[in-house]
């Protein structure tokens, strides 16, 4: 035991023991949900990380959250790579502190605990890297679509008819399959298989108004010669 604090004590291995407690006490205050998972940031959902939102570069405004970005570990919130680089270097420099730096003896205290320090950090780097794989899938999330992003897409009518109190209509594209409740005037006889565009939503109604596509671009002639 004396041996195991004095390893964990003792430079380089001091410095991720500290963070280590950190992190320890940023875990038990999630588990007490006193903060949140994404305290540092979420993750990237596979967006490129090469530019923020306002257009600039992360290095013209570097901070906490994109050190880990630099090595691709955003596919998980910042927090838990975080707390795996730091479990990974604590645990590689006290190994290290046993195996490793007697055989360093030959150079000073100083120079073998910072060799062993940078070797620590780049080998948690690769072990996080390997962790964060298998994790990503439990992070990934799917952003909720909007009502009005619905407006102007091409929905195939589901049922028989459609007028002013019945209808349903099938968005299926790449990313979602929705059945949607749509409206539209009996005269406009729209039948099943029908391809209709979005052109409004009924709040209130919960319901998504719907012009056949033929119509409109009939209208669309008239509409550049007015």
């Amino acid at each position: 035991m004396d041996d195991f604090l004095q390893a964990s004590l003792s430079y380089p291995t001091v410095l991720f023991t500290v963070l280590l407690g950190v992190m320890l006490l940023y875990w038990l205050l999630v588990i007490l949900g006193a903060v949140g998972l994404d305290l540092l940031g979420g993750h990237d959902h596979g967006v490129d990380v090469g530019h923020h939102a306002d257009g600039g570069h992360p290095l013209e405004a570097a901070d906490a959250t994109e050190a880990p970005s630099a090595f691709r570990l955003r596919q998980v919130p910042v927090t838990v790579s975080l707390s795996l680089l730091v479990f990974w270097g604590w645990l590689l420099c006290h190994l290290g502190s046993h195996y490793l730096l007697p055989l360093l003896a030959f150079l000073s205290a100083g120079v073998a605990g910072t060799a062993l320090l940078l070797a620590g950090a780049l080998g948690a780097t690769v072990l996080t890297k390997l962790c964060v794989a298998p994790l990503a899938p439990l992070f990934h999330t799917h952003q909720a679509t909007r009502r009005q992003d619905l407006v102007g897409q091409m929905v195939t009518i589901r049922t028989g008819r459609v007028d002013r109190k019945f209808g349903q209509a099938l968005l299926d594209d790449k990313e979602r399959s929705l059945l949607l409740e749509v409206r539209c005037d009996a005269e406009r006889g729209l039948k099943r298989g029908q391809r209709v565009l979005v052109i409004s939503v009924d709040d209130e109604g919960q319901s998504y108004e719907v012009e056949p596509i033929d119509e409109l671009l009939d209208e669309a002639p008239k509409r550049d010669r007015v």
